[in-house]
């Protein structure tokens, strides 16, 4: 496929993801005609720790897994992408290997951005340099809240960050929500740095106490008010996370 195809392909995709939407239109359409769309299958490895990138990921539709594996192949999760976010760009612009397993969870499109075709861009529109900072910045406030939450939160507390920041509103309701859990409870459980069994335990309790109701991986909010305040959480701890993010 030639750059014009590229760019003819991929520009409505890139026009369509957050962040990138801010980028003058003849910018968009330079990095356009240097992606490729990608797609993979559930369980399918997109790239592996100590692999060299040439560029980074968008994520379109699907779910996946950022991770990394001991030498035991004991598997920590570190980030569950949702679609229009990004990752890999921090070890594609160090040029060091990446430092993370990515696979998809589920079947998945993604779009491959060149990173020399970001490169090349940047002297010509400070505007994809600023994208490229506030990409860098927002997966350090990820990073710091994570840290946080893992050293400071209770089991109890992170639960209920988790469920709160994914949580969507009611428009005629608006204390009430839902939320569709992104991937099987034993990913969501690594990802908050906890056992299986532990976020089993504390959804329940959540259930038992009448804030939440669950149904396999949708839960539904009654009152995200009591939710908040019952969990012990301040509104400081519940900023909603980076719509971008890095390997």
């Amino acid at each position: 496929m030639n750059h014009a195809d590229r760019e003819k392909t991929c520009l409505p995709l890139l026009e369509r993801t957050p962040g990138f939407a801010s980028v003058p239109a003849d910018a968009l359409a330079y990095l356009a005609a240097g992606c490729h769309q990608r797609t993979a299958t559930r369980g399918q490895l997109l790239c592996e720790r100590g692999q060299q990138l040439g560029g980074f990921h968008v994520l379109l539709r699907g779910r996946v897994k950022l991770s990394l594996l001991s030498a035991e192949g004991a598997e920590r999760v570190l980030d569950i992408v949702l679609p229009g976010r990004t990752f890999g760009e921090s070890a594609a612009f160090l040029g060091r290997p990446c430092a993370l397993h990515a696979e998809a969870l589920m079947d998945s499109r993604l779009l491959y951005v060149d990173l020399n075709r970001v490169r090349n861009a940047i002297p010509r529109w400070p505007e994809i340099a600023n994208l490229m900072l506030v990409m860098v910045a927002e997966r350090a406030q990820r990073l710091i809240a994570d840290l946080e939450a893992c050293c400071l939160h209770s089991a109890a507390q992170r639960v209920v960050a988790m469920l709160l920041r994914d949580a969507q509103s009611d428009a005629d309701e608006p204390d009430r929500a839902t939320l569709e859990l992104p991937a099987a409870k034993t990913v969501v459980a690594s990802s908050l740095n906890l056992s299986a069994e532990t976020f089993s335990r504390e959804l329940h309790g959540l259930v038992r106490r009448g804030l939440i109701e669950v149904e396999r991986r949708a839960v539904r909010i009654p009152s995200l008010e009591q939710l908040r305040r019952r969990g012990g959480l301040e509104a400081a701890d519940l900023e909603p996370s980076a719509p971008l993010d890095a390997c």
